[in-house]
């Protein structure tokens, strides 16, 4: 799908309303608006269709009809959102400034900078700051305004200031940026060595600060590289205390919490992630009815991308919220929603969509739903993608494993070994966990049905020896293996195992 039919299909009702009326204020109908709503009719653009529907653009015309539309669309949405976000009336301000200055109106031009340096104050942009007090040093330096005399010493402490700031910003920016990036490819620290790397790096790339000396985004970014630092290094404890940190900033700077809502919304997912990691379930409900409300209150006010974030974390911690609760009967319903609204969500990366399969997944074999859990976990396992973590696929191949096994599938067991084997090849590097567990599937076809009962308790045996270790303790986050032994050795279901070994 093409970029321009993408931002036609993610108008609102009244911004196409909008578009049409400002595009059609001559009587004579404009070419790309023809093919505005030669897009809205189709769903998308094929552009032999569109030539043949709309005879009045040529051939030669047509790419730059396509590109005409797409910067009148984008100038329409400018002008609609441009009260409510306030960077953006900064900049048209600053270039108020520029065209004040251009027709020689000198102090009518520092007038304006001044409400661009105070919108900015406001706002916390900095960079944008900076270009104003640049553009008014250059007025003071060239033209007589009467302010010169006491203006020179201000500048240059302000800017020299702002040049400080905007360098610490960007070390900051810089690190957190490099530490999330760590996380997206190597997950959770496995060992000894991924742990003194990141240590190293810590210390070689973040600096020492006082936190109360900071601005909003030196804080923010700040405490984004702590969370993503402290969830590698499974501290979650500390991962919550800067999350909360992080959320408390917008209480700090109300005028922020607009135009940075996607990065406040992103840090209460990151205080949900944290106190499910902890099992804290009160304090979980409490911040999954926070972000239900933002939905609820400012569904108007909030854009697609925001409102597809929020469809996305909301979906996300209320599966989670199905293991802390341990009413997988009750999830049934919710993973029935979550796979509607997957279908119906485009914007949702490949790391979450694989994610929410994996959980629904779990929901359903929680719920001795097999077969539902098993079409989710073929859709993860069914090839290799270079782009995704190997943890949930390597678990996905795992719990696949465990769910033909208890649907007594034996003509596919061996085949789901080989499949696990084949994708353990290409994996740096095993956890004891995924090990102990891979070793013990692999045997069982071959232990005799009253040998059985050993043989799980001697497995279950070795993990809670696991669990104990830091390093290890992350497997069992994404599978319960010792909650499905308790099934078999006690004969209960899956839901009944999880109950007891948490009420224990």
């Amino acid at each position: 799908m093409s970029d321009l039919v993408l931002l036609v299909n993610s108008l609102s009702k009244g911004e196409k309303r909008k578009f049409r009326m400002t595009s059609q204020q001559t009587s004579a109908p404009k070419l790309y608006v023809k093919l505005f709503d030669h897009i809205i009719k189709h769903g998308g653009l094929e552009r032999e269709l569109a030539l043949r529907q709309i005879p009045e653009i040529k051939r030669s015309q047509y790419a730059n009809v396509k590109a005409n539309l797409y910067t009148q669309i984008l100038r329409c949405l400018r002008e609609i959102h441009r009260e409510g976000y306030s960077e953006i009336k900064a900049r048209e301000l600053f270039d108020f400034a520029k065209v004040l200055y251009a027709r020689g109106q000198y102090k009518q031009s520092l007038r304006m900078i001044a409400k661009v340096k105070s919108l900015c104050d406001r706002i916390q942009n900095s960079p944008l700051r900076y270009l104003a007090i640049s553009f008014e040093k250059q007025i003071e330096s060239q033209h007589v305004t009467g302010s010169m005399s006491h203006k020179a010493l201000e500048l240059s402490v302000e800017s020299s200031r702002l040049l400080s700031t905007l360098s610490t910003r960007n070390q900051l920016s810089n690190s957190s940026l490099l530490l999330y990036g760590m996380y997206l490819e190597q997950g959770f620290a496995k060992n000894q060595r991924d742990i003194a790397v990141l240590e190293a790096f810590r210390r070689e790339h973040v600096p020492v600060l006082e936190e109360n000396e900071l601005d909003f985004y030196e804080r923010l970014y700040y405490y984004q590289g702590n969370v993503w630092y402290y969830l590698m290094m499974h501290n979650f404890s500390l991962v919550y205390r800067n999350s909360v940190k992080w959320v408390a900033l917008f209480d700090e700077f109300p005028d922020l919490k607009i135009p940075a809502r996607s990065i406040y919304i992103k840090g209460l997912h990151n205080v949900l992630n944290a106190l499910f990691m902890l099992t804290e379930i009160e304090r979980f409900q409490e911040y999954l009815s926070m972000l239900e409300e933002m939905r609820d209150i400012d569904l108007k006010q909030l854009s697609l991308n925001e409102r597809s974030q929020l469809d996305l974390f909301i979906l996300t911690h209320r599966l989670n919220q199905v293991f802390l609760t341990m009413d997988y009967q009750k999830g049934i319903e919710l993973a029935r929603l979550a796979e509607e609204q997957m279908k119906n969500n485009e914007l949702w990366d490949l790391n979450r969509r694989m994610t929410l399969h994996y959980k629904i997944a779990c929901i359903y074999f929680g719920a001795n739903r097999l077969d539902d859990c098993l079409t989710h976990l073929v859709v993860i396992t069914q090839k290799r993608f270079k782009n995704f973590k190997n943890d949930i696929q390597c678990f996905a191949l795992i719990l696949q494993l465990i769910a033909h096994y208890d649907r007594e599938d034996v003509y596919v067991i061996d085949s789901q070994i080989r499949s696990l084997y084949r994708f353990l090849l290409h994996t740096e590097e095993l956890q004891q966990v995924q090990k102990e567990i891979v070793s013990f599937l692999r045997a069982l076809s071959y232990i005799s049905p009253d040998k059985l009962a050993e043989a799980f308790s001697k497995l279950k045996s070795k993990l809670e020896l696991l669990e104990e270790d830091r390093l290890e303790r992350r497997a069992f986050l994404y599978l319960d293996i010792i909650s499905w032994l308790d099934s078999k050795l006690l004969g209960v279901s899956m839901e009944e195992a999880i109950r007891r070994r948490r009420s224990s």
